[in-house]
């Protein structure tokens, strides 16, 4: 006759091994798709709002040169105006 084992394949020694392996099986399978939802809401969301980032700094970048080549224009038609009332005030 064959020899039936005394120990079943998930029992470990400890009793409820199978019950507690059972809930975490049933956990891993309920949360996953969760999970995995998460991660591609994310992942689009991120996406999408990345599109219009790149080219709103590049127009922002171009905007600031703008300015800052009005700005020192000003600044150097001011230093002129500046000179000009010196130079004409020494001379008389």
């Amino acid at each position: 006759m064959t020899d039936v084992p005394d120990v079943i394949a998930l029992q470990l020694g400890l009793p409820g091994t199978q019950e507690l392996i059972i809930v975490l099986l049933i956990f891993v399978l309920l949360t996953a798709p969760v999970v995995v939802a998460a991660g591609l809401a994310i992942r689009y969301f991120r996406r999408s709002s990345d599109d219009g980032t790149d080219e709103r700094i590049a127009e922002l970048e171009r905007e600031v040169d703008e300015l800052r080549k009005q700005q020192s224009s000003a600044d150097s038609d001011a230093a002129d105006d500046r000179r000009d009332r010196t130079d004409d005030g020494s001379h008389g």
